[in-house]
């Protein structure tokens, strides 16, 4: 039987006796692998996020909604976002991927607006015409 006070030091230091005499359930063999080498170190390093460059939302405002040449603006931000990306500069890539995604939501909120608006007015004109025509 494994006394308790044989975990409180490193499975390398435990007698053959206390080792052949039982064997350890499954999470105590585990923890047995994991700290057989007490001067192996592990960093685990979080992995680097890498910006967006939006250059498909930016070719899309570029040639389909490009209202006061937003989408022009985006598309070169995204390019320079891109280009930072490749060199491994992911602050500035960062600043340029802002800067291409707020030039992409101005344009297609601008677009929207204007697509509303133009459907407003068409109604309105639509209605009118008719009660024109129907009162005469």
């Amino acid at each position: 039987m494994i006394k308790a006070h044989c975990f409180l030091r490193w499975p390398t230091l435990l007698h053959k006796e206390e080792i052949l005499s039982a064997r350890p359930s499954a999470p105590q063999l585990q923890e047995m692998q994991y700290n057989r080498d007490p001067d192996t170190v592990v960093t685990i390093v979080n992995p680097v996020e890498h910006p967006r460059d939006y250059v498909v939302w930016s070719i899309f405002s570029f040639f389909y909604g490009n209202p006061f040449c937003l989408g022009l603006a985006a598309l070169i931000f995204s390019i320079k976002a891109r280009d930072m990306k490749v060199i491994g500069d992911l602050q500035r890539a960062r600043g340029y991927s802002k800067w291409a995604l707020g030039f992409n939501v101005a344009a297609l909120i601008i677009l929207l607006v204007t697509i509303l608006s133009l459907v407003i007015v068409l109604i309105i004109i639509t209605v009118n015409r008719y009660r024109y025509y129907c009162n005469y």
